[in-house]
């Protein structure tokens, strides 16, 4: 990883960014809403782009033990997408999706929350190839359970490059029943993310 400054964006590529990461949270939520068809109203109030070494400090608690659903992304942009939830949101969603009041984390949820982890990040990565006319291509889902921090720290390992920075938001979700909370991650490869702002006139 090569060593750039904190601050090596512009504050209107920072604005430019944050923007992409509202557009493709809006578009993630409404992919949610009809998945589990019911109404959801979504905050996000937080879409930085971060220095890896900043990365856990984005989770609301590193230390708290979480669902992360994570896929890598090929095509133009190519890098990993995770989406993290704390334990007792990813409890509420796979109860939705499932018709069930009450579940743990046996196979079944697993499941389900991949589905929805799946369906989540595929809608982001679509909403960032409308807008910036890249292709950012997801594989198939995998889940991990762990400390939020021990699972963004998995995910750095198993990458061969990295850029310096990624794009993190924060995302709190109200459906009728109360809050879910979780936290969007992408990490690209080198340059990345210049292409992302390149893309759309701001390189």
């Amino acid at each position: 990883m090569s060593a750039q400054p904190e601050y090596a964006f512009s504050e209107e590529q920072f604005d430019a960014l944050r923007e992409i990461a509202n557009i493709g949270m809006g578009k993630a939520s409404s992919a949610l809403a009809d998945l589990i068809n019911t109404t959801i109203l979504i905050n996000v109030p937080q879409a930085v782009c971060v220095p890896i070494g900043n990365l856990p400090d984005v989770l609301r608690d590193p230390e708290q033990i979480t669902a992360g659903i994570y896929l890598q992304v090929t095509g133009d942009v190519p890098g990993h997408a995770t989406f993290i939830f704390d334990v007792q949101s990813a409890h509420r969603l796979a109860g939705v999706l499932l018709g069930m009041p009450e579940v743990s984390l046996d196979e079944v949820t697993a499941s389900a929350l991949m589905e929805i982890g799946n369906i989540m990040l595929s809608a982001y990565l679509t909403a960032i190839s409308d807008f910036t006319a890249l292709q950012l291509l997801p594989s198939p889902p995998v889940m991990a359970v762990d400390m939020g921090g021990a699972i963004l720290s998995a995910v750095i390992a198993n990458m061969r490059d990295l850029d310096d920075f990624a794009v993190t938001i924060a995302t709190d979700i109200y459906d009728p029943d109360g809050l879910i909370s979780g936290t969007f991650v992408f990490l690209p490869e080198p340059g990345g993310i210049q292409r992302i702002l390149q893309a759309i006139g701001m390189g």
